[in-house]
């Protein structure tokens, strides 16, 4: 710790804070992706299951045989995007809280040398 000054502590801290809006704005647009998404998905598998003939069960599986690969699969990995950056937001705080511990520390440190 003794490497650390307060002006690095407080440089990190106000890094961490930038990182978290830019990721909470990541978040919105995450979620914005993974919402229209999944509308997209819905929309075509019902498009599908409105245009294939036969029983309900034959229907119900043709659209969702046919969405599987590409709409379904956008779908969750947008909603996969979502969660990522919800992580990052908490291992940023995570960190802020970290450094926010190890200031008071710091400040006590250089006060004695």
């Amino acid at each position: 710790m003794s490497n650390l000054t307060p002006h690095d502590v407080i440089e990190n801290l106000v890094r961490i804070s930038k990182e978290i809006d830019e990721t909470t704005d990541d978040i919105a647009k995450a979620d914005k992706k993974a919402v229209l998404a999944r509308v997209a998905h819905q929309r075509e598998r019902a498009r599908i299951f409105l245009e294939t003939e036969g029983s309900m069960d034959i229907r119900r599986f043709t659209a969702e045989l046919a969405t599987a690969d590409t709409t379904l699969l956008a779908s969750e990995l947008a909603d996969q995007e979502h969660r990522a950056a919800v992580g990052s937001v908490r291992a940023l705080r995570d960190r802020l809280e970290v450094g926010r511990s190890i200031s008071p520390l710091v400040r006590l440190e250089w006060g004695q040398s």
